[in-house]
C-alpha cells in the first residue's frame, strides 16, 4: 500500500462536497474548511442548527483503512464513553461512508462525523494541571484501544516512529543546519532504539495527540479528540512520545512540561523500564520526523503550509542540553508515579467484585450510591475516575467545592503536614488567620469562631449554644430538613427520622410554597411545653427539594422565632461557599443576619474541617461555662486546607463562575425538560439545581427518578435525588463546573429521560 505522504491531498471543489452532503446525507448548510495535513476537512453549519465535520479522506487511504478508523472510534466510545471522540453519522440508508471523485480522477471516501465543541490549544500556555491531563488522556486513549485490532493497522505510514531510520533517505532535502540537527537523532535511533523496538509493548495506537487534533475548553481541559488519521500498530510508548513531542515543541520552558505529562500518563498506564529508557529518543525522533516530512511536503505539495521551525527549535534545545536533560525528568516522573501505590498508599488494590464483598464483611450493609456501585480511585476537577480508568462527570458532590484534588489545597495540606500538626491550645498563625478571614467575610454581627470537624458537629455545638443562651429546649426545622448525624442533630433532621419517630421538642415548618406560617409551628411546639431555642434553616432548602431563595418565608420564620425567645442558625453546610452564585453565604440573599452560622462540607475541599460563627454574646458565655475544646477542631492541617480553599474561591472567582455556569446549566436543563413529560418543575439557585420527576398525572415518581439517576451513572454523569418523595434530581457539582460540562450533563440527561 503506498504511503499517503507521497501523494497530494484530494482536490475537490467545496461545491461538489456540498452537493454530495445534500444528496447522500440529506444535510444542507454552510461549509468552512478546517485544518488537514492529508485530508480535506470541513465544518458543516447545517440549516437545522446542528454542526458536523465532513472529512474527505486521502485517496491513498483504502477502504480498509477508513473502516479501521471508523471501528476504532466506535470501540473507544464503547470501552471508555468518557473519552471525547467523534461518532460517525450514518446516511439515511445506514451507510458509514460515501465516495467522491476529485478533479484528478482519484476517488476518496467521505464521512460525516459529530461535531465536538472546543478550541485548539496553545501548548505554550498549558499549566501543570492541563499537561497532567494531556498525559492521562493519551494513556486512556491507548488503554481504550488495547483490545482493538484490524488487519489494516499494519499499513506503512511515515509518522510511525518505528520508521525513523528511513528518514535518512531524505536528508539531502534539508539545509545544512537542519541536517546537522536531524542526522544525530537518526543515528541514535539506529543504535539505541531500533535494536530494542521489537521488545516494547505494541498495539494499535492513536499516534497523533497534537494540538490540531485536540480541543480544549476555557479551563484547558481536553473536550475533543478529532482525528484518527495516523492510527497504526506500533509500540505503545510511541503514543506518549508523540504527545510529548507535540507539546514540548511549542514551549520555551525547556523540558519541564515532560514531568506532569509523564506523571499523568503513568497514573493510567505505568511505563516499563525499557520504555522509560527510550522515551527521550522517541520524542526526538518524532521531532526529526516532523522536520523531514514537513520539508519534503513543502517541496512537493502546494497545500503544505506548515513550517518545521518549532521542531527545529526543539532539536536545537536537545542538542544544547543533551538528550539526558529530557530523559531525566521523564525517568523521575515515571519512577515517582509508579511508586505511589507502594510508597504512599498503604492499602492494597483489589478487584471491584472482591472489594464489594470485603466491604460488606467489614462495614456491614452501609448504603452505596447507584445500583452498580462505583469503585473510584482518583478525582480531578469536576471528574472522578474508577478502577478501570473510566471518567465520570461529577455533578453531585458539593464537598470538593474547588474541584477534586485541587493542587493548591493538596499542596497546602502536604506542606503543613511536614511542619506541624497540633491543636488550638497552642498559638499558631493558621487558626487565627482562618478565623479572621471567615469573620471578614461573615454576615454582620458574627464576631467569634469555634472550629470543629464536620457540619454535624457544627450544628450540634450551635444547638448547645442556643440552649444555654435561651434556656429553652425546642427547635424549629423544615419538614424534610437535614442537619447532621449526632444524636442532637439527628433529632433536627426529619429526612433521617425512622418511621413513627418524631421528637416532641422539634416543630416542623412548612417549606416555602406550602401553606402554613412559622407562628403555627411555634404554637404547636409551645402547646406541648417546648419554647424555641433555635430555628435551623438551610436557606437553599436542599433536602426539602431545592426551594430557595425564599427571603419572605425566612423573614417570617426568623422574626417569629426571635419574638418567641429563640435564635436563628443559618446552616451553610450544603449551600455555602458560593454555590448560589450570589455571595459566599446563601443566607445573605435574604438580608437577614443569623445569630449563628454553621459551616462544613466544602470548607476544606474534602479535608474534615467545619466551624460555628456566632455573636460574641452567645459564644463567649458558652466557652466560659463549658470550657469548650475540640482536639482536632482547628488543627493546623485543617486550617491549611480551609485557608487554601478560601484563596482558590477568591482567585478563581468561583462565586461568579457558579452564577455564570448555573445560568447556562438552567437554560440547557429547561430545554431538555421541555421535551420530556416526566420532567416537572425545575428549580435552581446558582450551581444547585433540582428537577422534579413526575408520572402521567403529575405526581412524584421516585422510581423513575431512581432509574434516571442510574442511567446517568451508566452514561458517565453522577447526580442524586432529594426531596420528601426522593423524586427531585439533585445537581450540585463542584464550583469549577464549566459551561461545557453543563452541555455534557444536559446531553446525558436527555438520553436518560428518553430511556424506559
Amino acid at each position: 500500500m503506498p504511503d499517503p505522504l507521497l501523494a497530494p491531498r484530494p482536490e475537490i471543489a467545496p461545491e461538489l462536497v456540498a452537493a454530495l452532503l445534500a444528496d447522500v446525507y440529506g444535510i444542507s448548510g454552510e461549509l468552512t474548511e478546517l485544518h488537514g495535513e492529508r485530508d480535506l476537512n470541513f465544518r458543516v453549519d447545517a440549516a437545522d442548527g446542528h454542526r458536523y465535520v465532513l472529512k474527505v479522506h486521502h485517496p491513498e487511504d483504502s477502504g480498509d483503512v477508513v473502516e479501521m478508523r471508523t471501528l476504532a472510534m466506535a470501540h473507544v466510545r464503547r470501552v471508555d464513553p468518557g473519552l471525547p471522540v467523534p461518532d460517525v453519522v450514518r446516511t439515511p440508508t445506514g451507510a458509514v461512508r460515501a465516495a467522491i471523485a476529485g478533479g484528478d480522477g482519484r476517488i476518496s471516501d467521505v464521512q460525516v462525523l459529530s461535531f465536538l465543541d472546543g478550541a485548539h490549544p496553545d501548548t505554550g500556555t498549558l499549566d501543570v494541571s492541563a499537561l497532567h491531563e494531556w498525559g492521562r488522556v493519551t494513556a486512556r486513549l491507548g488503554r481504550a484501544l488495547r483490545g482493538f485490532f484490524h488487519p489494516a493497522a499494519g499499513y506503512r505510514i511515515q509518522w510511525d516512529i518505528r520508521h525513523t531510520s528511513s528518514l535518512r533517505d531524505r536528508l539531502h532535502l534539508l539545509d545544512v543546519e537542519a541536517r546537522r540537527l536531524v542526522e544525530p537523532v537518526i543515528d541514535r535511533f539506529d543504535t539505541r532504539v531500533a535494536p530494542r523496538f521489537e521488545f516494547l509493548r505494541a498495539q494499535v495506537v492513536h499516534n497523533d495527540m497534537n494540538p490540531h487534533n485536540v480541543l480544549v475548553d476555557a479551563g484547558q481541559r481536553i473536550v475533543g479528540i478529532t482525528d484518527f488519521g495516523d492510527m497504526t500498530h506500533t509500540a505503545l510508548v510511541c503514543d506518549l512520545a508523540v504527545a510529548l513531542a507535540e507539546v514540548l515543541v511549542g514551549r520555551d520552558d525547556g523540558f519541564e512540561a515532560a514531568s506532569p505529562m509523564v506523571a499523568g500518563y503513568c497514573e493510567v498506564t505505568p511505563l516499563e523500564d525499557e520504555e522509560v529508557a527510550l522515551v527521550a529518543d522517541l520524542v526526538a525522533a518524532r521531532a526529526a520526523t516532523d522536520v523531514v516530512v514537513t520539508t519534503w511536503r513543502r517541496l512537493h505539495h502546494r497545500h503544505a503550509e506548515e513550517l518545521p521551525d518549532a521542531s527545529l527549535g526543539f532539536l536545537r534545545r536537545v542538542e544544547s542540553a543533551g538528550i539526558a536533560a529530557l530523559a531525566e525528568p521523564v525517568a523521575q516522573a515515571a519512577r515517582r508515579t509508579s511508586g505511589t501505590s507502594q510508597s504512599v498508599l498503604s492499602y492494597r488494590s483489589r478487584p471491584t467484585s472482591e472489594l464489594r464483598v470485603a466491604r460488606v464483611r467489614a462495614l456491614g450493609h452501609l448504603e452505596l450510591s447507584y445500583e452498580e456501585p462505583l469503585h473510584l480511585v482518583r478525582g480531578e476537577g469536576v471528574h472522578l475516575f474508577d478502577s478501570e480508568g473510566r471518567r465520570y462527570l461529577d455533578a453531585y458532590n458539593n464537598v470538593p467545592v474547588a474541584g477534586h484534588s485541587h493542587p493548591v489545597v493538596a499542596d497546602s495540606i502536604a506542606a503543613q503536614s511536614r511542619l506541624l500538626v497540633t491543636n488550638t491550645r497552642y498559638l499558631h498563625e493558621s487558626s487565627v488567620e482562618l478565623a479572621e478571614q471567615l469573620l471578614h467575610r461573615a454576615p454582620k454581627g458574627l464576631k467569634r469562631v469555634l472550629f470543629v470537624n464536620s457540619g454535624s458537629e457544627a450544628n450540634d455545638v450551635a444547638w448547645r449554644i442556643a440552649r444555654l443562651a435561651t434556656g429553652h429546649d425546642g427547635a424549629l426545622v423544615t419538614r424534610f430538613a437535614y442537619h447532621g448525624v449526632t444524636e442532637a442533630t439527628a433529632d433536627l433532621s426529619p429526612e433521617e427520622w425512622p418511621a413513627g419517630f418524631a421528637p416532641a421538642n422539634v416543630g416542623l415548618l412548612s417549606p416555602p410554597g406550602e401553606p402554613g406560617r412559622a407562628g403555627d409551628a411555634l404554637s404547636a411546639l409551645e402547646s406541648v411545653g417546648h419554647r424555641p431555642a433555635a430555628l435551623y434553616v438551610d436557606p437553599a432548602f436542599t433536602s426539602d427539594g431545592i426551594l430557595g431563595p425564599a427571603p419572605a418565608w425566612l423573614a417570617d420564620a426568623v422574626s417569629s422565632t426571635r419574638a418567641a425567645g429563640g435564635i436563628f442558625v443559618g446552616d451553610e453546610v450544603q449551600a455555602g461557599y458560593g454555590r448560589t452564585g450570589v455571595s459566599l453565604w446563601s443566607v445573605t440573599a435574604s438580608g437577614i443576619d443569623p445569630d449563628l452560622l454553621t459551616l462544613g462540607k466544602p470548607m476544606g475541599n474534602g479535608f474534615p474541617v467545619a466551624a460555628v460563627l456566632g455573636r460574641a454574646d452567645l459564644v463567649d458565655p458558652f466557652v466560659e461555662s463549658t470550657g469548650y475544646f475540640s482536639t482536632f477542631g482547628g488543627n493546623t492541617l485543617a486550617c491549611a486546607a480551609a485557608l487554601a480553599v478560601l484563596r482558590v474561591v477568591e482567585e478563581e472567582r468561583l462565586v461568579e463562575r457558579a452564577a455564570a455556569s448555573g445560568t447556562r446549566l438552567r437554560r440547557l436543563v429547561d430545554e431538555v425538560s421541555a421535551r420530556h413529560d416526566a420532567a416537572g418543575a425545575v428549580r435552581s439557585w446558582g450551581l444547585l439545581l433540582g428537577i422534579e420527576i413526575v408520572d402521567g398525572d403529575g405526581a412524584p415518581d421516585p422510581d423513575r427518578a431512581h432509574r434516571v439517576v442510574n442511567a446517568m451513572r451508566r452514561l458517565g454523569v453522577l447526580i442524586g435525588t432529594t426531596g420528601p418523595s426522593s423524586n427531585v434530581l439533585k445537581i450540585r457539582p463542584p464550583l469549577v463546573f464549566a459551561e461545557d460540562d453543563g452541555e455534557e450533563l444536559a446531553t446525558r440527561l436527555d438520553e436518560a429521560l428518553s430511556a424506559r
